[in-house]
């Protein structure tokens, strides 16, 4: 799953839909070389943020020495200019950042530090034209200004980097078994190309002589006669880290924030040193007060800048947030919730006292959010992060905040901080508030709905800013969209619609990137796999009965039928998955095509169900099985080819399991029906429902048993899978997708131990807070596995609880409903995280409670099992 500096990355296009960057709207800033017509002999790619330009006829090495160019926006056109000058002189492939805009996105502060700062790529042929043009362009730029690379090794004074690295685009699965850019090893294999945030050389790379000056310089820059030993990283951005550290002669404990020149930009195009000195005028200004800390200096040290301030000690009001919430570690009662709702008065209170000590100086704190805030031992709060700090009077405020805790624009002085303050408090009872950054209206439905369950009356909290005044005006369609889940029963027809509206909305068959916007993971996947891509919503659709667009189906066949089928992914985060789909929407021919190009790959190491082998396998019998395919014939055979492939591959994973070592295959880390060995275990089932074979049913068991392994029963007597700090329920990694499959093996033999789970898992899939709406981590997975597993079955009430509660996240668009993804930024069509995988929950559950198959399912469709409907069965 994409990290929060990937994910912002694909929020910079469309305010609605994560969005590719290549649709960043910045023509009107793009670079004179972006839209020239190409020198003779070249010609121009274009991909994503980047335009390349090549020489023509030839192709590009596939590895070797890389030169990197770094630049601020005032010197980037002529930076450019003379680099492209260079490369054109000597036939080097090159590519820049297309467009100021893009330049001043990818140097912000949130973006990923690995590949901070780099404006143009250089690709040498070979190392004597390496070293020529290095040296050429390094007297070229000498003295102009540019971020350092991190991930580079610098060549003297000019913004000139390089390192050793793949120039063309290959995969390979690294050591988590994710797919990841690779260099090819002098014994031909594939190796991770790491891209981190130091510089390093491959162990079988000769560093040719000319660097060896460079090294040693980089060597020898250190801290001298900087007094402080750091003990602990606290924070990275490409702004620069926080550090906690310690005098070496006082012993005394600081924090250092460190700034790091052209960095770390911001809307208003301030780096981060800009940024620290302000923080540095704004402590000194409010020297005294209790609620900041103590300002020590600032030093410089090599190239980087660092204010010194005062260690308070404490946890972070969001640590704390995440280790009282009251919905989380009780059963909800309003003598377990009062405490909670004390300590978020007594909280709420000490801020505003804070907030008035700063105004009363003349300031707004201007980033109030509770990574900004440590509650000390004692209870007692101060504010931390002041580099968006003030003047009351300054019309030039600076954007900041967390997503949903910002202020509107044009909201400035003391207002601005009320509203974060106000902000704050909601996220304190409801820490979903990324919600309001879709619709600040949203903000009003989380209100009304902690204050009926946190049972506060209309006074408690601080005063409703007036900067919520315009949100009233959309509150109308917020209440629509609730009274579609209130009642006895939820409105599934019209939910159903709804959803469906929003799916075509937002389908885009004109593209070829991706035909439904999702995760952003279904951009290097594609667009037509099953977790993120189009497969996974046509799935969907077919199985609840919504129409197929032939012209859908259409796309996701000509467009697997384009991707390369040596990485083919598993069931769901692949080839195999898409295959099946295929042939369930009476493509069969074109299905059992396509995986055949999957199986020919070499195998995967994982064994799991989303990119693995059990997934591979699970796909075959899918496929072996014609009569579960549109349009096939009651008497066609089953594929007894395809029934064998998946047995040796049970077998190979039924070794794994019983701890024998299978060359090129691993176990999963974990447990869960997409990433743990409970994909093998539904493999076996699906083997013996079709041979009769009990070996199967036996291995079956084992998996389990190893699943099971990984379950502990939690004090409130839930039962969820660790792994290692953290404890999950999910579908994708957690015990509600082992239970399911546990429940299917159950209805087969019997195993008091494994139907002990059952409950306990039951209970923790109705759990009250849900972070995310999404299938595979979020509410509609959950929900659904509640519903399945629950005693008095899907209309239990804490499923229809859940259910009610999806008033939080749904987005009404018109008279449609959007689904926010995975970190709730951004709306999702997909099955994994989006629209569909909550149709196909919303349908499993009506269906269910109906006592067969409803919501505009064609009449015979196959009985609701939510195991069934998961796996593309």
């Amino acid at each position: 799953m994409p990290g929060l500096q990937q994910t912002q990355l694909y929020c910079l296009a469309d305010r609605t839909y994560y969005e590719t960057p290549a649709r960043l709207k910045d023509e009107s800033t793009r670079y004179p070389l972006d839209s020239e017509p190409p020198a003779d002999g070249w010609r121009r790619v274009a991909g994503g943020l980047w335009t390349s330009l090549l020489p023509e006829g030839r192709e590009p090495a596939g590895q070797g020495w890389k030169i990197h160019v770094s630049t601020v926006p005032e010197e980037a056109e002529e930076t450019l200019l003379d680099t492209a000058r260079i490369c054109r002189a000597h036939g080097v492939p090159f590519k820049f950042l297309r467009s100021e805009r893009a330049l001043l996105l990818m140097s912000g502060k949130y973006m990923s530090r690995a590949g901070a700062g780099k404006f143009i790529t250089l690709y040498p042929p070979d190392e004597r034209v390496f070293l020529r043009v290095l040296d050429e362009l390094t007297r070229a730029l000498a003295g102009r200004r540019g971020p350092y690379i991190l991930s580079d090794l610098r060549i003297g004074d000019a913004p000139v980097y390089i390192r050793y690295g793949a120039f063309v685009s290959r995969w390979c699965l690294d050591g988590n078994g994710e797919r990841v850019l690779a260099l090819r090893h002098p014994s031909g294999e594939l190796v991770p190309d790491e891209r981190g945030v130091v510089f390093r050389i491959p162990p079988w790379v000769t560093v040719p002589d000319a660097l060896r000056p460079h090294l040693a310089a980089r060597a020898a820059a250190g801290d001298a006669g900087f007094p402080y030993d750091v003990s602990e990283s606290l924070q990275f951005s490409n702004a620069g880290g926080i550090y906690l550290a310690r005098h070496r002669e006082t012993g005394r404990r600081v924090v250092l924030r460190e700034a790091r020149p052209h960095s770390g930009l911001d809307e208003a195009g301030d780096d981060a040193v800009t940024r620290l000195r302000r923080e540095h005028r704004a402590l000194t200004a409010l020297a005294g007060l209790d609620c900041v800390p103590e300002v020590y200096g600032v030093r410089t040290v090599w190239e980087h800048h660092f204010l010194i301030e005062e260690h308070i000690e404490g946890t972070t009001l969001l640590e704390e947030i995440v280790g009282r919430f009251a919905l989380l570690h009780t059963t909800g009662t309003a003598a377990e919730l009062a405490p909670y709702t004390d300590w978020v008065e007594s909280v709420t209170e000490r801020l505003t006292a804070a907030l008035a000590a700063v105004h009363e100086r003349g300031l707004r704190f201007g980033d109030l959010h509770p990574s900004n805030v440590i509650i000390r031992p004692d209870g007692r709060v101060a504010l931390i992060d002041f580099e968006y700090a003030t003047a009351l009077d300054d019309p030039d405020t600076p954007v900041a905040g967390a997503p949903g805790l910002q202020a509107p624009a044009g909201t400035v002085g003391a207002e601005a901080d009320a509203y974060a303050l106000w902000a704050t408090w909601l996220y304190m009872l409801m820490p979903i508030m990324e919600m309001a950054g879709h619709d600040r209206a949203k903000a009003l439905t989380l209100e009304r709905w902690a204050r009926r369950r946190y049972g506060l009356d209309a006074g408690a909290g601080p005063r409703r800013p007036a900067a919520l005044r315009a949100a009233e005006s959309t509150d109308g369609r917020e209440r629509e969209t609730a009274a579609l889940l209130e009642g006895p029963r939820p409105d599934w027809a019209g939910l159903r619609d709804r959803l469906l509206r929003g799916i075509h909305a937002g389908a885009t068959p004109e593209r070829t990137d991706r035909l439904f916007p999702g995760d952003p993971q279904a951009f290097s996947t594609g667009g037509t796999d099953v977790a993120h891509g189009a497969a996974g919503v046509l799935h969907t659709l077919h199985r609840t009965g919504a129409p197929v667009p032939p012209a859908w189906t259409d796309w996701l066949a000509d467009t697997a039928r384009r991707q390369d089928p040596a990485s083919p992914g598993g069931l769901y985060g692949g080839l195999p998955g898409t295959a099946v789909v295929l042939s369930a929407l009476g493509r069969r021919e074109e299905g059992r095509e396509l995986y055949e190009r999957c199986a020919a790959a070499p195998p995967s190491a994982s064994a799991d169900l989303m990119n693995g082998r059990a997934g591979v396998a699970l796909a075959a019998l899918r496929l072996a099985r014609p009569q579960r395919a549109e349009g096939a014939s009651p008497d066609a055979k089953v594929d007894h080819d395809l029934v064998d492939a998946a047995a040796r591959t049970a077998h190979d994973l039924d070794r794994l399991v019983r701890g024998e070592s299978v060359p090129g295959l691993r176990a999963p880390a974990s447990a869960g029906l997409l990433r743990g060995l409970s994909g093998a275990a539904l493999l076996h089932l699906e083997l013996h429902a079709m041979t009769g074979d009990e070996r199967f049913l036996l291995a079956a068991g084992r998996a389990l048993e190893a699943e099971a392994a990984h379950c502990v029963t939690m004090p409130d007597g839930t039962v969820q899978v660790k792994d290692g700090r953290r404890h999950f329920l999910y579908l994708d990694q957690g015990s509600g997708g082992f239970a399911l499959v546990a429940r299917a093996w159950l209805a087969r033999r019997e195993s008091p131990e494994l139907a002990a789970l059952l409950p306990g898992v039951a209970r923790g899939c109705a759990f009250e807070f849900v972070r995310e709406p999404g299938l595979f981590t979020g509410r509609a997975g959950l929900m659904a596995v509640a519903g399945a597993l629950s005693p008095e079955g899907r209309t239990a009430p804490g499923v229809l609880a859940s259910v009610r509660n999806l008033s939080w996240h749904l987005v009404a668009d018109e008279d449609r409903l959007l689904v926010p993804g995975a970190g709730l930024l951004r709306c999702s069509a997909d099955l994994a995280t989006g629209a569909a995988g909550l149709l196909l929950s919303l349908y499993f559950l009506a269906g269910a409670e109906a006592g067969g198959p409803s919501l505009g399912a064609p009449a015979g469709d196959r009985p609701h099992d939510l195991l069934d409907l998961l796996t593309l069965g």
